[in-house]
């Protein structure tokens, strides 16, 4: 049995994990309902059940709150990446990539709104939100590496790639009366990255859709 200073300091330990899950729980449900820009701290503290003072002393203020929710979500997008398969080849580590961020996007519409909302401040290098990004970067970095392609290329592959993959997560949510197709985030995927790196991949590593080309 633990002494009673030690226990005592665990059950605060304990007490505080559970303040801050339920205050993020409830953040993630009114953001989920209202969107950031119907977001107040009166609606949370009614939520959640802690005072202003209390959140506040958790979590400093609204945009730190904000940068928690989405922070724990990313840690979860930040696990996927690192489980994608890899073979060692850059090409396909990329559509992987791809791929996982995406659906991770489809799953989680609020928070990548959140995501791509202004921040106005520089992340921390140890975030989850910067190291999905470095993790993302490193297959068009091991191809520039490689001499395969140049940074002006990679920047412009990197752009492409952002451009088509906000389209196919925001347009389901934004539209979502419409009837979209089941193998339109594979196939999209495939055509643009079988369209700038083919020529680095193996036959048949875009299901035929290159090799058609």
């Amino acid at each position: 049995m633990a002494p009673p200073a030690e226990a005592a300091a665990l059950r605060r330990q304990q007490n505080r994990s559970d303040a801050r899950r339920t205050i993020i729980d409830a953040t993630e449900a009114l953001l989920t309902e209202s969107g950031l820009g119907g977001f107040s701290m009166r609606a949370l503290v009614q939520q959640c059940g802690y005072s202003a003072p209390t959140i506040y002393h958790y979590f400093g203020d609204k945009p730190g709150l904000i940068d928690a929710v989405l922070e724990a979500r990313l840690e979860d997008l930040v696990r996927e990446i690192e489980q994608a398969p890899s073979d060692g080849n850059p090409v396909l580590q990329a559509r992987a990539l791809c791929l996982v961020f995406a659906r991770w996007g489809l799953r989680n519409p609020t928070h990548y709104r959140l995501m791509n909302e202004p921040r106005g401040r520089e992340l921390p290098p140890d975030s989850a939100h910067q190291r999905a990004v470095d993790l993302m970067s490193e297959p068009l970095n091991a191809l520039i590496q490689n001499g395969q392609i140049s940074e002006a290329q990679c920047q412009l592959i990197r752009q492409s790639l952002w451009a088509c993959l906000h389209g196919l997560i925001s347009l389901p949510a934004v539209h979502p009366d419409m009837e979209w197709s089941s193998d339109l985030l594979e196939i999209s995927v495939d055509v643009l990255l079988g369209g700038w790196l083919a020529k680095y991949s193996e036959p048949g590593d875009w299901g035929g859709i290159a090799d058609e080309s």
